[in-house]
C-alpha cells in the first residue's frame, strides 16, 4: 500500500506541526510513543539528512520548507514503525505513506492540523510537469527507503522446538525492521483459508522454516502460491531435514543444526538482496 495526499498550504503557529503530529501519533500507535524526525537539507547536488527528536519540528511553521520524514516507534516494539513523509511543490503541502498505520496517521494529522485535500497540482508547462515528476520520484524513493519489508513465516506449528526456534526468528526480523505474519494464530475458519489471506497480506518474501520433525503441512501451497506472485523464498533448513524443492529445483537454501540462529548472517545478507531489489522497482 502506498498514497500520497495532496493539501492546500498553510501558515502555522510555532508548535502547531509539533503538537498535531503528536497527537496523530498518540491516537494511532497509543501513548508512549517515540518521534523522531529525519530532515534534508539540499546544497551543489547532494542531499544530507539529519535525524533529531520531535523538538526539531517546534519551529516548523512554513511548510514551503517542510521537507520531512516523520517516525513514530515504540521502545518495546521496534517492528511497528509508522513513517509519514512530508514535502511541499507548487504551493501545495504533500505527505505519503507506504502502510496502513503510516496511512492512519497521515490523515490524522492533515485532520488536526485543519488542512484543506487538494488535487494534485495541473501544470501547462511541460518543465512544470517534469519538476513535478521528479519531485515524486524523490517522494517514493524515501517511502521505499524507510517502509518496513514483511515476510509471511511458514513452519509446523505443532512442534515445541520449531516454535521456540521461530520465536528467536520473530526477535531477529523485529531488530532487522521487518514485519511477520504466521498462520498460527486462532481464527474462526478454515485453516487453509487463514494461511491463504495472511499469505496475501502485502507481504515482500516468504521465510520456510522446515525441521527434522517436518514441514507446514501447507508449504506446498505456500510456494506455490509464492511462485505465481514472484514472491523470494528464503528456506530455513535444520541438518538432518528433507526439503523436496519440486518446482524450485535450483533454490538456495540455509543449513542450521541446532540453533536457528546460524542463520541469521545469511538471512540478513537475504533480506538486503530482497531490500535493494525492490528499491529497483
Amino acid at each position: 500500500m502506498q498514497a500520497t495526499r495532496y493539501y492546500a498550504s498553510k501558515t502555522l503557529k510555532p508548535g502547531e506541526f509539533k503538537e498535531a503530529f503528536e497527537r496523530a501519533a498518540a491516537a494511532t500507535a497509543g501513548p508512549e510513543v517515540e518521534i523522531t524526525a529525519k530532515h534534508y537539507h539540499r546544497s551543489d547536488g547532494r542531499t544530507d539528512e539529519f535525524t533529531l527528536g520531535a523538538e526539531s519540528l517546534h519551529s516548523l511553521v512554513d511548510l514551503s520548507k517542510s521537507e520531512v520524514t516523520l517516525i513514530v516507534s515504540k521502545p518495546k516494539d521496534v517492528s511497528r514503525e509508522i513513517t509519514v513523509y512530508c514535502d511541499y511543490f507548487h504551493s501545495t503541502f504533500v505527505m505519503s505513506a507506504a502502510d496502513e498505520p503510516s496511512l492512519r496517521c497521515m490523515e490524522q494529522f492533515g485532520l488536526i492540523l485543519g488542512l484543506e485535500r487538494t488535487e494534485r497540482p495541473k501544470n501547462s508547462v511541460d518543465r512544470s510537469l517534469e519538476e513535478i515528476h521528479s519531485r515524486l520520484v524523490v517522494l517514493e524513493n524515501a517511502i521505499m527507503r524507510d517502509r518496513r519489508l514483511k515476510c509471511f513465516i511458514s513452519f509446523r506449528f505443532d512442534d515445541t522446538q520449531t516454535s521456540i526456534q521461530v520465536e528467536r526468528l520473530k526477535r531477529f526480523l523485529a531488530v532487522m525492521r521487518i514485519e511477520w505474519v504466521t498462520g498460527e494464530q486462532f481464527e474462526p475458519r478454515r485453516i487453509e483459508d487463514k494461511v491463504k489471506a495472511r499469505l496475501r497480506a502485502d507481504v515482500d518474501f516468504i521465510v520456510a522454516i522446515i525441521s527434522k520433525a517436518g514441514e507446514s503441512k501447507w508449504l506446498r501451497d505456500e510456494l506455490a502460491d509464492a511462485n505465481a506472485r514472484g514472491l523470494p523464498l528464503v528456506v530455513l533448513l535444520e541438518n538432518g531435514a528433507t526439503f523436496d524443492k519440486g518446482i524450485f529445483g535450483t533454490l538456495e537454501y540455509i543449513l542450521y543444526d541446532l540453533a536457528i540462529d546460524q542463520t541469521f548472517l545469511q538471512l540478513a545478507e537475504g533480506v538486503n538482496f530482497i531490500r535493494a531489489a525492490l528499491n529497483d522497482k
